[in-house]
């Protein structure tokens, strides 16, 4: 976990949104986050010209409270959906997009544990899960990382940094944005019984009015002349009977001659197989009784010694040593081992699928063909001049091996930590196709 940790910021800052400055790229204006104005205790913005960014560093410094109210949550939402209609520039808008996609990703996770904890029986808690998920995934989707030219600077306050953030919104897409809940949130309300019945009930009422009641429906008129037709078989029926019986006097007769004489083979042979049964069974029976005999004998020695009361007196000591087992605990001292390796299992599958997860936006989004171009111009910054993961010129990766201080210096190739990570080879190639990015990034862990 704590590689994939390291992996994080290496990743995404070929996103084009990590390392942006304050200067213009591209003719879009970077935004930097300041502690001085996004930690102000009583987040008043002042000192703007325009209304519409101090309402915007208001919203971003309401975000930043560690223990944010319901009302100040509010409040930030309100700033933020303004920086989105209001014009404000590019990484403005985007910034806000993203910071109101995790607020409400937070709300949808509120939502979610409320409706568990009622046993999934308050379905108004479902009701505001599902929306709060919803407009949570329109809020990321709204983010443009082709112009999200923001940053935090550097500063020890815990989680205040641009990693934080996009680990709360890697955290949201593993949690509530799993495709899991997509049918929990697409169920309806189930139709009541006094529905059913009624609805049961006014159609059969139509059915039976329309086929069976009254001498002239169809029903009638078809019973009609199923019984004419009844009557003509009957008769029809009756004169082959009495042929059949005038025939099966004939048969009867054969068929007694030919039993007499398969009894009396079947007789002859049944005896003879019965005299042979009772021969078998007589000589298993010694058999047996022989078998029994040496069975007896098997628990005495040569030397005439008994051998059972030794194995009676080792059943003791096998009792008092399983007692002893049990009275130190064994068994639940293993079960709490197979508890930690399972857990160690658990957490590197979760490794895992998180490397899965940024290698195919790196590889799928960011190094496809529709991208290159905006991914190189990023690159070129002074800032990424020794990242490993941004894109040449020529349109290859600069080295492709990650560096990460953890126990001492190790270093990973990238490709080989994506296969690693459960990523085809083919999908870690710069300049995949649409098509092949649309798949690509269909099949997210």
């Amino acid at each position: 976990m704590k590689s994939c940790l390291k992996l994080l910021p290496l990743a995404f800052v070929a996103l084009g949104a990590v390392s942006a400055r304050a200067d213009v790229v591209n003719k879009l204006d970077g935004y930097t986050v300041t502690a001085a104005r996004a930690l102000k205790p009583d987040c008043a913005a002042s000192g703007f010209n325009d209304i519409r960014i101090a309402e915007f560093e208001q919203g971003v410094c309401l975000f930043h409270k560690a223990s944010r109210s319901a009302a100040q949550t509010q409040a930030a939402f309100d700033a933020f959906r303004q920086a989105q209609v209001k014009g404000l520039p590019p990484a403005q808008q985007n910034f806000a997009a993203l910071l109101t996609g995790i607020m409400n990703c937070q709300q949808a996770q509120a939502d979610l544990s409320r409706y568990k904890a009622s046993n999934n029986n308050d379905l108004m808690e479902r009701t505001r899960f599902c929306r709060d998920r919803r407009v949570s995934a329109a809020d990321f989707g709204d983010v443009r990382w082709d112009q999200a030219f923001f940053e935090y600077e550097t500063s020890s306050q815990p989680n205040f940094s641009l990693d934080a953030r996009l680990t709360e919104m890697a955290t949201c897409h593993a949690t509530v944005l799993d495709p899991a809940f997509d049918a929990e949130c697409g169920l309806i309300s189930n139709v009541s019984e006094n529905e059913i019945n009624t609805f049961v009930d006014e159609a059969a009422g139509e059915v039976i009015e329309k086929y069976f009641a009254g001498v002239e429906s169809p029903i009638t008129a078809m019973f009609a002349r199923k019984i004419a037709r009844a009557e003509g078989l009957k008769d029809s029926a009756t004169a082959s009977i009495a042929g059949l019986k005038a025939s099966a006097g004939e048969v009867n007769a054969a068929h007694d001659a030919l039993n007499a004489a398969y009894l009396a083979a079947r007789d002859d042979k049944i005896a003879k197989t019965y005299n042979n049964y009772r021969d078998a069974i007589l000589r298993a029976n010694t058999i047996l009784d022989e078998f029994n005999r040496w069975k007896g004998g098997l628990f005495i020695t040569s030397e005439g010694v008994n051998l059972l009361p030794k194995i009676a007196a080792r059943v003791v000591e096998v009792n008092e040593e399983l007692s002893r087992v049990q009275r130190l605990g064994f068994r639940a001292r293993s079960d709490t081992l197979v508890d930690g390796v399972r857990k160690t299992i658990d957490a590197r599958a979760e490794t895992a699928k998180i490397t899965a997860q940024l290698c195919r936006v790196y590889f799928c989004e960011l190094a496809n063909r529709r991208s290159m171009e905006q991914t190189i111009r990023a690159c070129r910054r002074p800032a990424l001049a020794g990242n490993p993961l941004c894109i040449t010129q020529a349109e290859t990766l600069r080295s492709g091996i990650l560096t990460v201080q953890f126990e001492g210096q190790k270093t990973s190739d990238v490709k080989a930590l994506c296969a690693a990570a459960g990523v085809d080879a083919g999908l870690t190639e710069i300049g995949l196709g649409p098509q092949q990015s649309a798949s690509c990034l269909a099949a997210m862990p």
